[in-house]
């Protein structure tokens, strides 16, 4: 089943504090002082992180399946349906331009 949340890494560093990584999304890193704070940042970090990718037109990919040390970390809301729509237009191929065209009977 499918689900709108990532897979990351949580990791403690030398000074303790908490770091977050996502291994579908490379550049995506983030940390916090404790896990709840960790978490809160990491929702952050990932909803940016797509929005910015949709912003870029790149290819974003679904999520990995969740392995042995990795958490799910959810998709803020505000991104969810625009990575919805932003998957499928490019799945059917189309532009936004001819997504908002009025469709003739």
């Amino acid at each position: 089943m499918f689900t709108f949340a990532y897979p990351a890494v949580f990791r403690h560093d030398e000074e303790g504090r908490l770091l977050v990584r996502f291994p579908d999304f490379p550049t995506a890193h983030t940390d916090g002082a404790d896990a709840n704070e960790a978490m809160e940042e990491a929702i952050d970090c990932l909803g940016s992180n797509i929005a910015f990718a949709i912003s870029d037109k790149a290819i974003i990919p679904k999520p990995s399946q969740l392995k042995r040390g990795q958490k799910l970390v959810p998709m803020p809301l505000w991104i969810v349906a625009k990575l919805a729509l932003y998957w499928a237009i490019r799945e059917l191929g189309i532009s936004q331009s001819e997504l908002a065209r009025p469709q003739r009977a």
